[in-house]
């Protein structure tokens, strides 16, 4: 009998479940593999299978070993696992598996020396330490055993001496140890020679055909039924799935790989789902799929979990959504440290915590677990720098924040670098450190082709320099960014109607785009002008579900609407846009509405108001704490009392309003400098805010800082003569003798830009007797420019004024003005002061009855308008009769409405008029 039939002849398997068709006749494919159709016996199945850790599981447990003794288990499954380390990393467990060795022989009988030999070669050659197999001969000492070695060792000597590893090449002596392994029955030995053949090698020696030898080499893999199965059938189905050897068979992989997954292979059950998953040369089957994915997530393999909970988590395939199940599969996952089990954990709590803020604990802490591994990626190094400035405040967070967005910066992540960039502003105090902050936001515009940055390096250069403001890099950025249309669009309510009266489409189109980008204060504005230009109800439909993708734009249209309030051209009330952004979330509305509401009706609005202001002041947020001194005067009588109660809040977590309105309390200087570099990162480099700089360390009497910010806040001007106004008001308040000329200078700046507060400023200088700048000439003609350049509805307080000027001053300008033109311009324009002064000049001059009629008619209007001195000019009328029929009663009723108004004379004549009846009588 040859040594082929007498293989042949021997049981196929102990307990004769194999399936095979037409054994002699099968032929080679084209494909030059073999076709063997080799089935999973039909047999009830057990949960027989010992289970595999996942990859973190397994490194945990043998990390916490102590190395003293091996763990009370299945020696096989101890060598298991150690070949899965060796496997992962073989350098980094080299000397945890080389200690579990020595210790193997103490708890399995059946570890040999040869076994022990084995074990050292297969440790060095996995770490790469082949020098050392060489030199310790471990190859050579396991050949003196070849012949009487078992099957499994010859094979393993045939790859040594083939490959020449340990030991001289030897390919003739390696096929002939080869072949005594196949006849042994080592699986691994006979596919290796059907390979061998299939690729032309003859295998001298070897008689058994190629279809023969693979069903004793899966015959072999399956074996007895022991815990060690699955890993076995497990590379049947590879096999199958692979079609290297074998002829590539999907359905019979699929069945090998249910077979392991039924005895409790969790591997073999995820193999199943994801067949069903891809559905490549296999029907799907949505219940198989289930079926197998729950058996692998409960066999604790961290991606089946991540995979099941997705689909509970958005309730397919698995009939309902349930986010607690999906929760848990995720937290699951995430138990050991699976990069793919943390990061879905970590985007599900992400999800959640934005919908619900019981949920940021939970998240915060998935954050934590994943940035230990060292392949975390660079989001979630971000994230956590969020959560600490989120939790310590914007200062008290910063340093640990700065550590984690370094960690992802490195990795290069751009938008760590975007975080890290108005913090390190802080500390730039010189050119060269502000430099090598700027070089890199400067590089995302040249070479990263980004575009928003531009409108900071304008800012940078503006007000954050330490040689601030660099007039010529500020203005070069601002045109570029005005140039590429990144400036932000800010228009004012009168500009925004001129728009709407003479459209210019550029303009438009310019506030559309930037409307497009989702920012809000051009989403408000663009909306405002559809609004007020009769746009279609599609179009108004579209803007508004268009706006709800981006965060604050409630609150900015609220802003402008109110804005358009203070000119009378609302269309709707802007408390309720706050209200709703308050409603929506938005803490920064929250201050806006209160500030409304006490402009409305402060005695009815005071209490609510400070109610909603305290708990934003115990955040940081400094608008609300400027509103205390009004709202509790008694507690917050002024604002070192709002200082002092909420200095450690500042301290840690102060918005920009609150560092300055700490500023002027940093007495010692080092503390001065960091409030001022505070302010420095957090201004948004407005004029309105760099001027608030300008004021706090006026109050703090720096001369020098305070000259600076005040240089910064007039390169932010815009020669707008309302700000120069208010440039000159801070060095009236602040500066000595010797900026008085750069006082006047911003003053007639002012003028010279047609401001009229301007010209009141002057005229302080100027028309004041006795004073040292005093000039007759130049006061006349102030206020002459005062009333020409006056609004209709201000030209009697500018009158006003001049009425009680020196003398000679009045002359010369009321040559130049008429009056009553002037008079009636501002009753026309609906002012009750000029309509009782245009109707006392017609009364003065009247010839006539319906002349007398016509200027108690405008006298009347005024009063009626609210105007007191108007009501006592119009009692006397009624009580004389100038130009309406006499009426004792009137007079009297008017007389009363005066002095309810408290105008003393209205009251003593009321007085006077009610003693005459009772004298008479």
């Amino acid at each position: 009998m040859t040594r082929a039939a007498a293989l042949i002849s021997r049981p196929l398997m102990s307990l004769c479940l194999v399936a095979v068709t037409g054994l002699p006749g099968f032929a080679q494919s084209s494909a030059q593999t073999v076709a063997v159709n080799f089935e999973p016996p039909r047999i009830e199945v057990e949960k027989i299978c010992a289970a595999s850790a996942s990859d973190e599981e397994l490194a945990a447990k043998w990390l916490g070993w102590d190395g003293k003794a091996l763990p009370d288990t299945d020696p096989e499954l101890i060598q298991r696992e150690l070949r899965r380390l060796m496997d992962s990393d073989a350098i980094r467990w080299f000397d945890t598996i080389q200690k579990a060795h020595t210790l193997m022989s103490a708890v399995d009988p059946q570890f040999t020396t040869d076994k022990a030999l084995l074990a050292r070669a297969e440790l060095l050659i996995a770490a790469g330490r082949l020098k050392e197999l060489t030199n310790q001969r471990l190859v050579d000492q396991l050949m003196a055993n070849e012949n009487g070695g078992s099957p499994r060792l010859q094979n393993i000597l045939a790859d040594f001496l083939m490959n020449g590893t340990g030991i001289a090449v030897d390919k003739e002596k390696g096929l002939q140890l080869l072949v005594a392994a196949g006849y042994g029955g080592n699986a691994d030995a006979l596919l290796k020679i059907v390979a061998l053949q299939e690729k032309g090698t003859q295998i001298p020696g070897w008689d058994v055909p190629p279809d023969i030898a693979i069903t004793m080499a899966f015959g072999a893999l399956v074996g007895k039924m022991d815990p060690m199965i699955c890993d076995r059938v497990a590379r049947i189905a590879r096999e199958y799935m692979n079609g290297t050897i074998v002829t590539r068979d999907v359905s019979l992989a699929e069945k090998w790989f249910r077979f392991g997954a039924d005895m409790g292979d969790g591997v073999s059950a995820w193999k199943v789902a994801e067949m069903h998953l891809r559905s490549e040369d296999l029907v799907k089957s949505n219940e198989t799929l289930i079926t197998y994915l729950t058996k692998a997530a409960d066999a604790g393999l961290p991606y089946a979990q991540v995979a099941l909970g997705r689909l509970y988590e958005q309730g397919a395939l698995v009939g309902t959504k349930d986010i607690d199940h999906a929760r848990a599969l995720y937290n699951q996952a995430a138990q050991f440290g699976d990069r793919a089990g943390l990061l879905r954990n970590a985007l599900f709590l992400q999800s959640e915590a934005k919908a619900d803020p019981a949920y940021q604990a939970a998240y915060r802490d998935a954050l934590e677990e994943f940035s230990k591994r060292k392949d975390a990626p660079a989001w979630i190094f971000i994230a956590l720098g969020d959560f600490e400035i989120a939790d310590k405040g914007r200062w008290g967070g910063e340093s640990t924040a700065i550590a984690y967005y370094e960690k992802a910066e490195a990795m290069g992540e751009a938008s760590a670098t975007k975080r890290l960039t108005p913090i390190r502003f802080r500390y730039a105090d010189t050119s060269k450190a502000f430099y090598e902050v700027i070089d890199e936001v400067i590089d995302t515009v040249h070479t990263g082709g980004e575009i928003d940055p531009m409108n900071g390096l304008k800012d940078a250069f503006s007000c954050r320099a330490p040689q601030a403001p660099q007039r010529e890099e500020a203005l070069y950025w601002g045109d570029i960014s005005a140039a590429t249309g990144t400036k932000t669009a800010e228009y004012t309510p009168e500009q925004l109607l001129d728009l709407i009266a003479n459209p210019n489409p550029q303009d438009i189109a310019r506030l559309q785009s930037q409307a497009l980008y989702g920012r809000p204060t051009a989403i408000a504005q663009y909306m405002a002008v559809m609004q007020r230009s009769g746009a279609s109800a599609e179009q108004m439909a579209f803007w508004e579900s268009y706006s709800k993708r981006f965060a604050g734009i409630t609150a900015a249209r609220g802003r402008l609407e109110n804005k358009f309030a203070e000119i009378g051209q609302n269309l709707s009330d802007p408390a309720i846009y706050l209200r709703t952004a308050v409603a929506e979330g938005d803490t920064t509305a929250e201050v806006d509405l209160a500030e409304l509401l006490m402009k409305r009706d402060p005695a009815a609005n005071a209490a609510a108001t400070l109610a909603a202001i305290e708990p934003l002041a115990e955040n940081g947020v400094g608008a609300a704490m400027r509103m205390l001194p009004s709202l509790d005067p008694a507690r917050f009588p002024d604002m070192a009392a709002v200082y002092a109660k909420y200095a450690k809040v500042i301290e840690a977590r102060g918005d920009f309003t609150a560092v300055v309105l700490a500023l002027p309390f940093q007495t010692v200087a080092t503390r001065r400098e960091d409030y001022l570099h505070r302010a420095t990162t957090a201004t948004d480099c407005s004029f309105d805010e760099v001027r608030t700089i300008a004021d706090a360390l006026g109050q703090l009497g720096d001369h020098p800082a305070f000259t600076k910010w005040l240089e910064i806040a007039e390169f932010l001007s815009e020669n707008d003569g309302w700000r120069l106004v208010q440039l000159g008001d801070l060095l009236r308040q602040y500066g000595d003798e010797a900026d008085e000329p750069a006082q006047l200078a911003f003053y007639e700046r002012g003028l010279a830009d047609g401001n009229t507060t301007a010209i009141h400023r002057l005229l302080d200088v100027f028309s004041r007797a006795g004073a040292p700048k005093f000039d007759a000439d130049r006061a006349a003609d102030l206020y002459v420019a005062l009333v020409e350049r006056s609004a209709p509805q201000d030209i009697p307080r500018a009158l006003a004024r001049l009425s009680v000027a020196q003398k000679d001053i009045q002359v010369n300008a009321f040559a130049r003005l008429d009056v009553p033109a002037l008079y009636r311009a501002a009753a026309d324009a609906g002012n009750p002061a000029g309509m009782r002064e245009y109707g006392k000049l017609l009364q003065a001059s009247a010839t006539s009855a319906d002349e007398l009629a016509a200027s108690t008619q405008w006298i009347s209007k005024a009063a009626a308008a609210g105007d007191v001195q108007a009501m006592l000019v119009y009692s006397d009328s009624l009580a004389f009769g100038l130009g309406v029929p006499p009426s004792r009663e009137d007079a009297l009723a008017w007389l009363q409405k005066a002095a309810d108004a408290g105008n003393a004379d209205a009251a003593v004549k009321v007085r006077s008029l009610m003693l005459q009846p009772v004298a008479s009588q």
